[in-house]
């Protein structure tokens, strides 16, 4: 198997020219149970071992990111810390200051004034889990990666973001020059 990649032509209007890029296409998927599976092939546990401690990780895990801790989960480093997200602008906070005022016209506030840090609030933070993969695991996914061009007619994407259909001749049946593999030193598969 190989990952199978399908060209596009965009045009990027910020800087006035034509890009071609790649995006993976037809992404299978491994259903948690034959994960569990494949984990327990050749091993001493069973798939159900595995199942109940991936569980027990899904359960626990949040509760301690909760607690304001990172958590390394694996011996190479793959870790998962707690992330926070949100911002305010100036003119965002003209707006909150305006409807404020709006609300209430006893209410002394000046509109026009400047944006401070206390102006972002508790009430505006996204709380998310970010998730750090070891350099060892990209190095290896890369080491076993080889890409397979999708033969069919590729759609150029224009301003508007659909497809007119007609295409640049990325998707024909053409061979792409192979790629080296990363790591081992032949050729990628063309």
């Amino acid at each position: 198997m190989a990952l199978n990649v399908q060209f596009y032509k965009v045009h990027n209007h910020l800087t006035n020219e034509d890009i071609v890029i790649p995006r993976i296409v037809n992404q299978q998927s491994l259903d948690f149970s034959s994960l569990c599976e494949y984990l327990a092939d050749g091993s001493t546990v069973t798939a159900a071992d595995v199942a109940a401690v991936m569980k027990l990780i899904e359960m626990r895990l949040p509760m301690v990111l909760a607690l304001n801790a990172k958590v390394i989960c694996s011996p190479e480093g793959l870790t998962f810390r707690p992330k926070v997200s949100g911002s305010i602008t100036q003119s965002e906070l003209k707006k909150r200051l305006e409807a404020k005022l709006a609300a209430d016209p006893t209410l002394d506030i000046d509109v026009n004034r400047e944006l401070q840090l206390s102006d972002l609030s508790v009430n505006d933070l996204t709380a998310s889990i970010s998730i750090e993969l070891p350099k060892r695991w990209v190095e290896r996914f890369q080491s076993k990666a080889e890409f397979k061009r999708v033969i069919k007619s590729t759609t150029e994407v224009t301003e508007d973001g659909t497809g007119d259909g007609t295409g640049d001749g990325t998707g024909s049946t053409d061979t792409p020059t192979p790629t080296p593999n990363p790591g081992t030193g032949d050729g990628g598969e063309g």
